[in-house]
């Protein structure tokens, strides 16, 4: 599997493949704690983790780029990932990031494509990777995860139905309360810099700057390095919801 060889001779990326009940039970949690596989016993899944590779990526590290083939199923066990595309002119513009749990990567059989877009570990992740091969066979001994797959693609086509909305009507600052409000956990939106921020909204890190000096003097947000303190979210998801 061709990313497997990406990830697999660099010294930053441990694969972890055969070494054991360790590593076996590790993949088989991966599997388990993803909506995907809700419903399949850990017996089950067990027997389904032994055959799958699993890998660590260091933080900026591609686990995909543009003009690569070929179909393979990510999994994020631990970590987050950007996936984003390049516009010709350079603009970077995000089209998910995505935590613990989720799946992404090119899989015609479920409607997902990487061709032209860029997966990325924004920190050190914990993926595990399945072919065509393996999800075929699993939905054909467990049909149950086809209805997932439904559900998961249907959630993804809404959200980006939403962002592809509010970036062609909403101004800047409307998108960007959203995006706070989505990204906020504990009042702190956490480890994004105005131009991670820019590049989730399709727009320049100096408009993004001028919004959150806004909400700043509004007294939504106080802003500190690398950290925005969520001051007053009622106000941020009411400017949010305006834009919808």
């Amino acid at each position: 599997m061709r990313f497997l060889n990406r990830l697999g001779p660099r010294p930053a990326t441990r694969l972890t493949r055969n070494i054991g009940a360790e590593a076996e039970r590790l993949r088989a949690t991966l599997l388990l704690e993803n909506d995907l596989f809700k419903g399949i016993s850990p017996e089950e899944m067990g027997s389904i983790a032994q055959r799958l590779p699993m890998a660590t990526c260091r933080a900026g590290q591609a686990i995909y780029e543009p003009g690569e083939t070929g179909e393979a199923l990510f999994i994020l066990k631990a970590g987050h990932v950007s996936l984003y595309r390049i516009a010709p002119d350079g603009r970077k513009l995000v089209l998910a990031t995505l935590g613990p749990g989720t799946a992404f990567g090119d899989m015609s059989v479920l409607g997902q494509a990487m061709t032209g877009s860029v997966a990325e570990a924004t920190e050190e992740c914990t993926i595990c990777i399945m072919s065509r091969v393996d999800i075929e066979e699993i939905i054909l001994q467990h049909p149950r995860v086809a209805i997932h797959m439904i559900e998961l693609l249907s959630g993804r086509l809404l959200k980006a139905e939403n962002q592809l909305e509010q970036m062609a009507f909403a101004p800047v600052p409307t998108r960007l309360a959203r995006l706070l409000v989505d990204l906020e956990r504990g009042s702190e939106v956490a480890g994004h810099s105005h131009q991670d921020l820019a590049e989730m909204i399709g727009t320049s890190r100096e408009t993004v700057s001028r919004a959150l000096v806004e909400f700043k003097t509004t007294g939504w947000v106080a802003i500190d390095r690398r950290c925005i303190r969520i001051l007053d979210r009622a106000a941020l998801e009411a400017l949010a919801d305006s834009g919808r």
